[in-house]
């Protein structure tokens, strides 16, 4: 076996019944069926096990303000799958946001780690400013051309 980043040899665990693919591959595996059933993991934490993963997969993070009419109010938030999240925002599974359906988005920002997103949603929310939140999505329309 070469190195870890090339090898796809499995190994087969008969007390656990699993497979284990050397490389970190199975542990990758176990730790996003974790996060789907509710979990969370850093893969931060993952990256610094198997560095060798690091080039193999890209997980991005995001933060988001959305903008009800309506209630003419907004909400910020982060994820790793925007659209899944937006979906259940305008359709009543969030507890936060389901008053209204009318949640549009106006304002994101990416992230290399859920931590990085963490942060920086918290300095949006802890600014407890209307106008801030405003001027950020104005700004960046302003660099978009919109």
């Amino acid at each position: 076996m070469t190195s870890r980043k090339n090898s796809l040899a499995f190994n087969y665990n008969k007390q656990s019944k699993n497979y284990f693919v050397l490389g970190g591959l199975a542990q990758l595996a176990r730790a996003l069926a974790w996060h789907a059933r509710g979990r969370r993991f850093d893969p931060d934490t993952l990256h610094k096990i198997y560095p060798a993963l690091t080039g193999f997969f890209v997980v991005i993070f995001y933060i988001y303000i959305l903008y009800s009419s309506s209630l003419d109010q907004y909400y910020i938030g982060h994820t790793e799958n925007l659209e899944d999240r937006i979906f259940r925002h305008t359709n009543s599974v969030s507890k936060s946001t389901k008053k209204t359906n009318d949640w549009i988005i106006r304002y994101t920002e990416e992230f290399e780690s859920r931590k990085e997103a963490v942060s920086r949603e918290i300095v949006i929310k802890n600014k407890k400013s209307r106008k801030y939140i405003e001027w950020l999505i104005s700004s960046s329309n302003s660099h978009q051309g919109g």
